[in-house]
């Protein structure tokens, strides 16, 4: 929920920004259930085609205010598409579904090998604005 928030009330509260797009609070309407996703291109969780299962479990709906760019495809617990999840942006994976890690231990590997390239980006980068390798 950290796009933009808007809650029950109908009050838009202005998150961190990442997203075009709007998490709209509801009242009613549970979405709640057993998912599979697959990376349909290439993201932190790993290759395109890695499967991992988890759930959804939210009173909310995300709104586009812009083009959105999805890494995987989603389905229920029978098989059926339930559509996209997880907006892409840059490094940043956001997902519906809450993992589960040990139905697919590759996806916490890649997402902890991508973790520490990212931080070891950083260093460099703080370094070099430093002035030295110190």
């Amino acid at each position: 929920m950290w796009i933009s928030l808007r809650d029950c009330d109908g009050q838009s509260h202005t998150m961190v920004g990442v997203f075009p797009a709007e998490t709209v609070m509801r009242k009613t309407g549970l979405t709640l259930g057993y998912r599979t996703i697959e990376n349909a291109r290439r993201c932190i969780l790993g290759d395109v085609g890695v499967t991992v299962r988890g759930h959804e479990f939210h009173y909310s709906t995300l709104v586009a205010r812009g083009p959105l760019h999805y890494a995987c495809a989603l389905s229920d617990a029978e098989g059926r598409s339930k559509g996209q999840d997880g907006l892409m942006s840059g490094n940043v994976l956001a997902l519906y579904t809450h993992l589960h890690f040990a139905s697919q231990p590759t996806v916490a590997v890649s997402l902890v090998e991508s973790a520490a390239r990212t931080a070891s980006r950083a260093d460099s980068m703080a370094r070099r604005r430093r002035g030295g390798n110190c």
